[in-house]
């Protein structure tokens, strides 16, 4: 990946094709079948980098999960899980994953923020839940913010 001369020619998202179905990449075993984890986990959208199994904000204002990265028609693409806010004990504000629907393509265009700057502007969100505070408790990841992510 470090030479020059061949990483132009490495692929490393899969593509969502119907047409010219040349390379690995190109098939639905790839983009549908594959373990999400073991495919590319981010994307980097200017100076910031948006992860799979991390929360992040739409342009609509909508949270979301992304769990897969895609290529179509030349774009980037988020195959994305919906959030919701539910309240839990004590009546905390917390965000449920909800997997049981069918997931939706988002556009990279539409992603506003990703998990680190929403969690750093949290105060600036009151309607919102912190999005570091999702059910299913699962320890994920940490980042500079000092805020842990918990996903089910």
């Amino acid at each position: 990946m470090a030479n020059p001369k061949v990483r132009p020619h490495l692929s490393f998202y899969p593509e969502e094709a119907t047409k010219n179905l040349s390379e690995a990449r190109h098939f639905a075993r790839w983009l549908n079948e594959m373990p999400d984890d073991e495919m590319t986990p981010m994307l980097r959208l200017g100076k910031h980098d948006y992860y799979i199994y991390e929360p992040a904000m739409l342009r609509s204002g909508l949270i979301c999960m992304p769990h897969r990265w895609f290529l179509h028609n030349g774009c980037h693409h988020a195959r994305c899980w919906k959030m919701e806010q539910v309240v839990c004990e004590g009546n905390r504000k917390s965000w449920r994953v909800i997997k049981g629907q069918a997931p939706f393509n988002v556009d990279q265009d539409q992603f506003l923020k990703n998990f680190p700057q929403l969690t750093c502007d949290v105060a600036s969100y009151p309607h919102l839940a912190d999005v570091s505070s999702i059910e299913g408790k699962k320890c994920f990841t940490e980042f500079n913010c000092n805020v842990t992510l918990i996903i089910s």
